[in-house]
Formats: C-alpha cells, structure tokens, sequence
C-alpha cells in the first residue's frame, strides 16, 4: 500500500524555511519486487526475517539513491518517517537495498522518489494483490478469489485487472489526444499534397509555352521532367525546413504526450521528414509527368 508523506535521513537536518524531502512510501512483502520484476541494485531485498520484533529496515529506489546520496553508498545509512510508539523517538530504518525506479501511479511527469518498507513492519489493512502467470491472467481470477476466501471468507476482493488493463486506464486520455493529433495531421498531410499538385499542375500550364519551345528545339522527355521536378524540389526543400524548424521548436509542447520517446527524437523527425518527402514528389510527379507528354506544335501555339 503507498503513502506519500516527508521523511528524515540520520545526520541531515532541515535548514530554516525549506522543507522535509518527500518521497512515496509503499509497504511490500518479500516476493513483491519479483512479482513485478523490479530489480535488485544493489544490497538485499526484504526476507522472512525482517519481522514486526526486528530492526527496522527500508529500501530506496535508484532516483532517490542519486538525489540524497550522490556519489555515496546509502545502503547502512538509516531514514524515519515515524516515532517509536507515542514518544518523540523517531524509528530508524536501515537501507539495506536499492531497487530500480518505476511508475508506480501514473506515467505523466516526473515521478517522485520511492521507499519501501516490510509489509510485516507496518501493515495496512488496504493491499494489493499482485500475480504473475504465464497463463492468461483472467483465467487466474477465479482462482485467486477463492484462494483469498479460504483464508478470509469477509475480505473483500474488487477491481481484478490485469497490469496491461493498468497502463492503458493510464494512457487512455494521452492516447485519444495523440489519435485526433494523427488525424488532423493526416488531413493537413492531406491538404497539402492537393495543394501541392494544383501549384505544380497550375506551373505546367503557365509554361506550357515554354516547354513547347524546349521540346521544339530538342529537349528529351527526361529533360522536361527534369526542369518541372526541380522547381518542385525548390518547394519541397523549402516547406520542409520551416516545417521542421517549427516542429522542432513546437516540440516541447507534445512532451507531455510521450512517454518512452523524447518530444525531438531524431528517428521521429527522419521519419516524418521522408514521408513528407515522399508524398510530396509524388504530388509533384504527375504534373511533371504530364508536361512531357506536351505536343510540341500544340505548346507552340498556346498563349
């Protein structure tokens, strides 16, 4: 079960005006950090032995190791949130691991530091149960209810989920907004390929005068492609570096969105900068494609 509340780390006072570092405490068994796959740093995890009549112990994730111990071993050093009974003595615990960090509550921004503490230390009548299987979890569901009624007809047992249900609940509006992001890029993507093709189509007729004298006077069929498609890749160059540039810029905006992905990952922009590339001098190609199919004799005549 997680707390979020101030702790005190041994030989470190609070000066004036600032106050006590704050962290997400969570009470955990010994299998928890397996179950869940959080590795081991360095230290031990918790045992049977870390009972209610044993020494206090505690372990920190790797994000609080670096921020309160920066190039220090914390493991026995000691940390309290508590006091001994209803005295004024604080309750040491001694570090005697750190485990990895992870997103305990919620993707979004940056999550705070975590510790635990043996669930037999400080239990909580409000736990999570969590199992892992290599079978469909909801064929498991079942199984467990009845495991837990056999031990306790009264407990309760609600919200049966499986991790995978967890993160999408997590991401599901972060998701919604990058799917309405995709469709109007989509249509802007859209939008500008047609517009794209009416300058290109519109250039063409403009020169078709032009394009009859080349033609007249010898010019190949590759030779007028090759005059339309350059002038589309002036346009193309063009619209793709004050795209990009402004994406770039704009890219702070999305960070909020990602997880995993930094918002100006260089793979992300490579890739929408080919994609843009291609669709474009697709756009291009058949207007240019269509000036050299241009009668001479006809082109000669146009005004």
């Amino acid at each position: 079960m997680n707390t979020s509340g101030s702790f005190q780390i041994e030989g470190r006072g609070v000066a004036p005006g600032q106050s006590s570092p704050h962290g997400d405490r969570w009470a955990a068994t010994s299998d928890y950090f397996k179950t869940m796959s959080i590795s081991l740093i360095r230290g031990r995890l918790f045992t049977e032995r870390d009972t209610a009549d044993s020494p206090g112990v505690a372990l920190i994730d790797e994000t609080m190791a670096r921020k309160y111990w920066p190039g220090e071993d914390p493991v026995g050093k000691r940390i309290t949130f508590e006091n001994v009974g209803d005295s004024d003595t604080p309750r040491w615990r001694e570090i005697v691991g750190i485990v990895g960090h992870t997103r305990q509550k919620s993707l979004e921004g940056e999550s705070r530091v975590q510790y635990y503490i043996p669930h037999s230390q400080r239990p909580s009548p409000n736990m999570f149960l969590a199992v892992r299987t290599a079978r469909e979890p909801e064929s498991l569901a079942g199984a467990v209810r009845g495991a837990i009624k056999t031990l306790d007809p009264e407990l309760p047992v609600y919200r049966v989920t499986t991790m995978e249900q967890l993160v999408a609940d997590s991401m599901a509006q972060r998701r919604f907004a990058m799917l309405l992001l995709g469709i109007f890029a989509a249509l802007a993507l859209g939008l500008a390929s047609v517009g794209l093709y009416g300058v290109m189509a519109y250039s063409v007729v403009q020169r078709t005068h032009e394009i009859g004298i080349r033609m007249a006077l010898g010019a190949q069929n590759r030779d007028v492609l090759k005059l339309v498609m350059r002038q589309a890749i002036v346009l193309i160059v063009a619209g793709l570096s004050i795209g990009l540039g402004a994406a770039f810029g704009l890219s702070r905006l999305m960070s909020t969105l990602l997880f995993g992905v930094g918002a100006s990952d260089p793979i992300t922009f490579a890739g929408v900068a080919l994609l843009l590339v291609t669709v474009a001098l697709l756009a291009c190609y058949i207007p240019a494609r269509r000036a050299t199919k241009v009668d001479p004799m006809i082109a000669l005549r146009y005004e």
